[in-house]
């Protein structure tokens, strides 16, 4: 049995994987893509960063990543998107393509900031 036999009430998972990316637009897909990606490499540089002695500028963010590890930014960063999933749904679709970028451009930024400090001359 493969993850797209199993049924979901919309039919298979894949069917329903399909059908949400087909409401996507293209430009708003691809950003929801750059949200991914700048999520997962925020994460990362982060981890990176605070092995080599770098320190966390948020002082919320530091003190989560204190207490309970890399993997409680991971799942504070999943969180917003997730959130940003619900916005999404109530925003009309004129405005909808601002929720991705509300979440990738921040993120895109830190990755920026976070790769210079690691790797920049």
């Amino acid at each position: 049995m493969s993850i797209s036999d199993r049924t979901v009430p919309g039919g298979t998972i894949e069917t329903w994987r399909r059908t949400v990316l087909d409401e996507l637009a293209d430009p708003e897909r691809l950003l929801w893509g750059v949200v991914v990606a700048t999520m997962l490499a925020d994460i990362y540089l982060t981890q990176l960063g605070l092995q080599h002695g770098l320190r966390e500028g948020n002082p919320v963010v530091r003190g989560l990543i204190e207490t309970a590890g890399i993997a409680a930014l991971a799942a504070l960063k999943l969180g917003v998107v997730g959130l940003g999933g619900a916005v999404r749904a109530l925003v009309p679709d004129r405005h909808a393509i601002a929720v991705p970028a509300g979440l990738a451009l921040p993120w895109l930024g830190a990755v920026l900031v976070n790769g210079t400090l690691l790797f920049g001359s």
